[in-house]
C-alpha cells in the first residue's frame, strides 16, 4: 500500500520574507513518515501556492497544512479547497496548538505540538480504517477534532525526547539555497510575554553536538551551503554542547569550510563565550534587544535582563569584530511617547547601524494574547490577517495594544524609526560602491526608499 501526502505551507508564497525560508517543520514530518514507512510506501509533496492544481495533479490520499496565525486565514481557504475533493485534512502549526477551538469544519484533525510521532500515528489510524474515523482518533494523543459539533481535546503528548530520535529533515523536497538554516534545540529557558515559540515546544531540549554536526556535513556535502543559521530560540543555551560540536567540527575537517550565524541575549554575551563563536566561525548575531526603556523592557523581557546588559553585549560584539542584527518592539500596554524616544535615542547612542522595528502583536498562546483578550481586543473568530507583524503597510488594521497612545501616534513615532534606518542605510551606501549601486536600483525600481 502506498499513501501519498501532500503538505502545504500557508504562507503568502509572493512574499519575500515568507518564502526566503523552507519550512523544515513539514520536511521533519516527511521524513518521519519515510523512516517509520519507507520510502516505497508512503510519498510526500510539500507546496506552498497553486493549491487546487498541486490537489489535481498529484492526488493525494491526505492534505495536511500548517500555518503561523497570521496567515490562519489562508490556511482555512486550504482546507475548504481539500475538501472540495473530498480529502482528510490534518491542521497543523503554532496557531493550532494554541487555539484548538478554531479548527475550522474542513479540518478533519488539527496537532498539538510536536506532530512527527502524531502524523504517523494518524497516517496508520488512515490506513487500518480508511478514514480518520472519530472512534480512532479519541485515542490517539496530541490533537483535537470535532465530534458531534464539540471540540474534544485529547491528552497532551509527550515530547520528543531525546531529539536526536528525529530523523533529519527531508530537504530533497525543499528548495535549499548556499544560504540556509537548521535547529539543534527545541524551547528556550525564557519566558518573554511576547513570545508563543517557547510555548509552543514547552521546556527546552537539545539535539546533541555529534547529531548536529552531522547534519552540518550533510547540508555541506549534499547542498554545497556556505553559511549555516541557527534558528533556534537560543543555540547558545548549552555552554557545554557548544564546546563539544566545535571539537568534532574540527575533527571532521570542516570547522572553517561553513559560516554560522545565531541570535543570543544580551544578557548571555560574554568574552569567552564570543571567542567560543568566533572559533567556531560564527560572523553575525541577532538580539532582540525589544527597548531602550528599562520599564518597557522588563515588561517584554522580565526582571534578569538590563539596559546595561545591552549596552555590554554591544560593546563586546564590536570588540570581537562580530556583526550584529537588534530587533526592537514598541507599542506595549502602558509604553509612554517618552519611553518610545528612548528607544529611539538608545539606537542612536549606540550607533546601531541594522535594527528592525516591530509593534507589539497579541499572538495566541502568549501572555499578551490573553491581556488582548480582557480588553476584547482579539478573539477565536477574529480576522487574523489583523496580527501582520508588518506594521508599516499593516498599520490601519493593527492591533492597537497600547492604553497611552493612539493609533496614529504610534504610526509617527514607528516613521521615525523608519527614517532612521533609511538615513542610516543612505549614509553607509555612499561609503559602499556595491551598496550605492544597490540604493540606486532600487529607487529606479520605484520602490520606496523609506522601508517601513
Amino acid at each position: 500500500m502506498k499513501n501519498r501526502i501532500l503538505f502545504i505551507n500557508a504562507i503568502d508564497s509572493k512574499k519575500e520574507i515568507e518564502n526566503t525560508l523552507p519550512p523544515l517543520g513539514l520536511g521533519y514530518l516527511v521524513s518521519s513518515l519515510r523512516e517509520e514507512f519507507g520510502h516505497d510506501s508512503v510519498e510526500c509533496k510539500i507546496v506552498d501556492s497553486d493549491i487546487q492544481q498541486h490537489i489535481a495533479q498529484f492526488n493525494p490520499d491526505i492534505v495536511g497544512i500548517t500555518a503561523v496565525s497570521q496567515n490562519y486565514n489562508r490556511a482555512l481557504q486550504y482546507a475548504k479547497d481539500a475538501k472540495s475533493y473530498g480529502l482528510p485534512v490534518i491542521m497543523g502549526g503554532v496557531h493550532i496548538s494554541a487555539l484548538p477551538s478554531t479548527l475550522s469544519n474542513d479540518m478533519d484533525v488539527g496537532v498539538i505540538g510536536e506532530g512527527e510521532h502524531t502524523i504517523i500515528d494518524l497516517l496508520n489510524l488512515f490506513r487500518n480504517k480508511g478514514s480518520l474515523e472519530k472512534e480512532g482518533l479519541e485515542t490517539l494523543d496530541g490533537i483535537v477534532f470535532r465530534k458531534e459539533d464539540k471540540i474534544v481535546v485529547t491528552k497532551e503528548r509527550k515530547p520528543v525526547d531525546p531529539l536526536d530520535r528525529l530523523p533529519v529533515p527531508a530537504r530533497d523536497l525543499l528548495v535549499i539555497r548556499k544560504s540556509t538554516y537548521m535547529f539543534t534545540s527545541r524551547g528556550c529557558p525564557y519566558r518573554c510575554t511576547f513570545c508563543a515559540s517557547c510555548r509552543f515546544w514547552g521546556s527546552i531540549r537539545f539535539f546533541s553536538a555529534e547529531y548536529i554536526v552531522n547534519e552540518i556535513k550533510h547540508l555541506i556535502n549534499t547542498y554545497n551551503v556556505t553559511t549555516i543559521s541557527f534558528w533556534d530560540d537560543l543555540f547558545v543555551a548549552n555552554r557545554k554542547r557548544l564546546k563539544e560540536i566545535i571539537k568534532l567540527l574540527k575533527e571532521e575537517g570542516i570547522l572553517g569550510k561553513v559560516k554560522f550565524t545565531s541570535n543570543i541575549r544580551s544578557n548571555m554575551v560574554t568574552d569567552d563565550l564570543i571567542l567560543l563563536l568566533k572559533e567556531m566561525n560564527l560572523k553575525s548575531i541577532g538580539m532582540g534587544l525589544e527597548s531602550g526603556s528599562p520599564v518597557t523592557l522588563e515588561y517584554l523581557k522580565g526582571k534578569n535582563i538590563s539596559i546595561k546588559n545591552h549596552v555590554d553585549a554591544i560593546a563586546t560584539l564590536r570588540k570581537h569584530r562580530i556583526k550584529f542584527h537588534t530587533s526592537f518592539i514598541i507599542g506595549s500596554p502602558q509604553e509612554s511617547r517618552e519611553d518610545i524616544l528612548q528607544t529611539l535615542a538608545f539606537i542612536k547612542k549606540n550607533r546601531i547601524n541594522k535594527f528592525s522595528i516591530y509593534v507589539l502583536t497579541p499572538f495566541p498562546g502568549t501572555p499578551i494574547w490573553e491581556y488582548a483578550k480582557t480588553r476584547n481586543l482579539v478573539n477565536e473568530d477574529m480576522n487574523w490577517d489583523f496580527l501582520n507583524v508588518n506594521f508599516g503597510v499593516s498599520h490601519d488594521k493593527a492591533i492597537i495594544l497600547s492604553e497611552r497612545l493612539k493609533r496614529e501616534e504610534i504610526y509617527e513615532l514607528f516613521l521615525r524609526f523608519a527614517r532612521l534606518k533609511t538615513k542610516i542605510k543612505i549614509k553607509r551606501a555612499l561609503q559602499n560602491p556595491k551598496s550605492l549601486f544597490r540604493l540606486i536600483a532600487k529607487l529606479l525600481s520605484g520602490e520606496p526608499l523609506i522601508e517601513k
